[in-house]
């Protein structure tokens, strides 16, 4: 059937229509992640004005963007990767190869997908840079105080002894002690591919924003404004905040003593923990706010973004769950093992993102929020879905 001339302006009007749609209905869709990180990238401009702080937000921005943009790539490969791997070596998937790509392209890098997504992948490296200042402007707002109080704390939850004493005759091991701090270094990395993947998740749709929004506001309420009221530097530097007597100067002997002595032949390993302590404080020192510096303990942020990570995998399934239950029990347990936080910073870091993501349930839930993000209906949740409001 031969369309008419109206008939073929108004196909050909759509197809030019559909990206703007596409992208409009992102936007709507992602307001609410758009609308914190606006706020919270304007927080640092704020504090070094009314405390005056002598620090320039956002320097080498360019090249900050660009190396996590970069950062995101390589997550995105990763993830392509895991899955290529999993499917075609483990499952053994016939064909796997054409069909790969066929995803891909029809996929994985659909437009409503790209649209999804692209908003958030722009807008987190600002969230992230903000994040940082904030962390390395904490002392100019609240000087480290907590310090003892979390040690005395720590000490009376745990049958009078410090936490890392309890672990030590389990990990106090060379090699178990290295792979706990391989582990821990891939917190980052395993962060950022959950972000980058879920950025773009066009199934449950209220899942990825719940999850991409209590992780943003998380950033927010644990890691800059508890860790400002709980200013704190953590166990490897006690003696450096405190002084007189460190109750973790044997945690950090031992820890140096395996940094000393890990090596493979005649090639020595790298102890990221105690290089990134040693980095970390000299920044402190140095009164540096560029990104990835500044020094916080309670509450921890490894712990409250791996729990909502791990909220997460509980609705993907059995392997889901077990992957992500080994990673949190991974961070909690080389949060302490490495001198990193108090057991209590995690503690108070899971509850905090446990309020955060049944509050941001909440509101998602609501008729009227519903109503504005999805004004065409939000994808309905299956059964194991279903089971994150809890």
């Amino acid at each position: 059937m031969t369309l008419s001339v109206a008939e073929s302006a108004a196909q050909k009007s759509a197809v030019r229509a559909g990206p703007w749609r596409g992208l409009r209905a992102s936007l709507r869709e992602n307001s609410p992640l758009i609308a914190l990180v606006i706020a919270y990238g304007a927080t640092p401009f704020v504090v070094t004005r009314v405390f005056d702080i002598g620090a320039t937000p956002y320097r080498a921005f360019g090249l900050c963007y660009l190396g996590m943009i970069a950062s995101t790539l390589v997550a995105l490969f990763a993830a392509f990767a895991l899955w290529y791997l999993y499917n075609s070596r483990i499952r053994k998937v016939p064909n796997f190869q054409k069909m790969a790509g066929r995803r891909i392209r029809t996929d994985f890098l659909s437009r409503e997908r790209v649209m999804l997504a692209l908003p958030f992948l722009l807008l987190w490296p600002v969230m992230a840079m903000a994040f940082s200042f904030m962390k390395g402007a904490i002392t100019d707002l609240q000087p480290f105080y907590l310090d003892p109080a979390l040690h005395e704390f720590d000490r009376a939850i745990h049958f009078g002894v410090e936490p890392w004493r309890l672990l030590q005759p389990l990990l106090g091991h060379t090699a178990v002690t290295y792979l706990i701090n391989l582990g821990y270094a891939m917190w980052l990395f395993v962060l950022q591919v959950v972000l980058v993947l879920q950025a773009g998740a066009a199934g449950n749709r209220q899942l990825r924003l719940r999850f991409l929004f209590s992780m943003a506001l998380a950033w927010v309420v644990v890691g800059t404004l508890a860790a400002t009221l709980l200013s704190s530097a953590g166990p490897c530097y006690y003696a450096l905040v405190v002084g007189g007597s460190d109750p973790y100067a044997p945690l950090m002997a031992y820890l140096r003593g395996v940094a000393d002595n890990l090596s493979i032949g005649d090639v020595k390993l790298p102890f990221t923990a105690l290089m990134l302590q040693d980095l970390l404080w000299q920044a402190y020192s140095a009164g540096d706010y560029t990104i990835a510096k500044g020094i916080s303990a309670a509450p921890s942020m490894h712990l409250a973004s791996t729990w909502l990570i791990w909220r997460l995998a509980w609705t993907m399934g059995r392997p889901a769950r077990i992957a992500g239950s080994a990673f949190l029990a991974l961070i909690f347990v080389g949060s302490i093992h490495l001198g990193w936080h108090y057991a209590v910073d995690g503690y108070i870091a899971i509850a905090l993102a446990w309020a955060i993501w049944r509050a941001v349930g909440w509101l998602l839930d609501r008729a009227p929020v519903q109503a504005f993000l999805w004004p065409r209906g939000v994808s309905q949740p299956s059964a194991t879905a279903a089971q994150a409001g809890a």
